[in-house]
């Protein structure tokens, strides 16, 4: 059990280094395992429109955080609030640490709750959340692949006028965002470490796009496919096979995918199912 369990709002570089390294050792070897670093930690917790910090409960043992959980406050145009975590150190667990901090952030929100992807091969993850209460609502699929050079090349948006326009009406058509938010979506986008204007990818006929990642840290490096944009499977299998190749040139080690569609062109594409997530929402939440 932690010696205390504090609320901040204000989330200094030494406390990023703190949980980014317990996150990557709480998610070592499942499905959604990945390079954590500092700058995907302060991206993925702050408002990238309005640089709000997020809602975070931490657990300490002396000096030593045990545990912590988050709650991105929601962007202009968003709804929900995003959750994340709660992630609680080995040594720690079945203490109802998690369950503290859960409840603690809960408390302290006023907005309707959305979590995080939660990987169906982390034993006792979907238990744990609707046990609380919570109720699952959409499955994702995550899915990996070497990267390989291939023929198709995509147009980058290192070489496109007019970007935000572009990016704005493919978030409005293809993601079904509100033109407020759709309008912001570059910008929240470039807000991010990880973003590259060559790793950007457009098909200028149809509109459509595929944003990808580049992650590197001590333990590995991959390109991230975190969106496809594209009403048209050929469409889709272009840009996914223009993203290995710029993995393969980039000489990252994997590529990976987390898709709420239909996995079937990223398979086409050479990637290979290695699991599923649900994401949860919490009721009565208002």
């Amino acid at each position: 059990m932690p010696g205390r369990i504090d609320l901040l709002d204000v989330l200094e570089d030494g406390l990023c280094e703190e949980i980014a390294g317990l996150a990557q050792r709480c998610i070592a070897g499942f499905s959604d395992d990945r390079p954590v670093s500092v700058p995907l930690v302060r991206s993925r917790l702050t408002n990238a429109l309005t640089s709000a910090p997020p809602m975070l409960a931490v657990a300490r043992d002396g000096q030593k955080v045990t545990g912590w959980c988050a709650v991105r406050r929601p962007e202009p145009g968003e709804a929900k609030a995003r959750l994340w975590g709660p992630v609680v150190a080995p040594a720690a667990r079945r203490s109802r640490l998690g369950s503290l901090l859960l409840r603690r952030v809960v408390d302290a929100t006023e907005w309707p709750l959305v979590t995080t992807d939660v990987p169906d091969d982390r034993d006792g993850a979907a238990d744990f959340f609707t046990r609380a209460g919570w109720q699952a609502q959409d499955t994702i699929t995550v899915l990996y692949g070497p990267p390989a050079a291939a023929s198709h090349e995509a147009v980058t948006a290192a070489s496109v006028p007019e970007l935000e326009a572009y990016v704005a009406a493919a978030a409005h058509r293809y993601a079904h965002h509100d033109k407020v938010f759709a309008k912001a979506t570059l910008r929240r986008w470039r807000d991010d470490a990880r973003f590259q204007p060559g790793n950007l990818l457009l098909d200028t006929e149809t509109g459509s796009l595929l944003l990808a990642l580049a992650q590197r840290n001590a333990t590995g490096s991959e390109l991230l496919l975190a969106e496809v944009w594209a009403a048209e499977a050929g469409v889709r299998r272009r840009l996914i096979t223009a993203a290995h190749t710029v993995a393969a040139r980039q000489q990252l080690a994997t590529v990976r995918a987390v898709t709420r569609q239909d996995p079937a062109d990223f398979v086409a594409c050479g990637m290979h199912i290695i699991g599923r997530c649900r994401t949860f929402t919490l009721p009565g939440k208002r």
